[in-house]
């Protein structure tokens, strides 16, 4: 009768980066360490664009000027944090800039 090995290791499963939940630091590394991967998509809710669009606001108020095609790195990053900060969800540099590009649209939409 022949030895049958038994694998009790599960399966390799790839991790899938979360989407509009709590992570932990560790987690936000790995996704932030490597610039070349793709935009990881989250999905926004009215507390989260309202503290970005708060930071934004207040770093403008407060004398930071605005760049020639919009808000600079230091305004973001303000932003990022504010979002962690008040939803505990890490959102990426590539995830602010594209969600303002968004409400910009809307904002155009509904002005006309």
């Amino acid at each position: 009768m022949a030895h049958q090995r038994h694998n009790t290791a599960a399966p390799f499963q790839v991790p899938r980066p979360t989407t509009a939940t709590n992570i932990d630091d560790n987690d936000t590394n790995r996704t932030q360490g490597d610039p070349s991967t793709k935009i990881r998509q989250v999905r926004w809710n009215d507390d989260m664009d309202g503290f970005m669009i708060i930071a934004l606001v207040n770093q403008v108020l407060a004398g930071h000027k605005r760049s020639d095609n919009g808000f600079t790195s230091f305004q973001i990053s303000k932003s990022i944090e504010s979002v962690k900060d008040g939803c505990g969800i890490v959102v990426l540099d590539k995830n602010v800039r594209a969600r303002l590009k968004t409400l910009k649209r809307e904002y155009a939409e509904i002005s006309q």
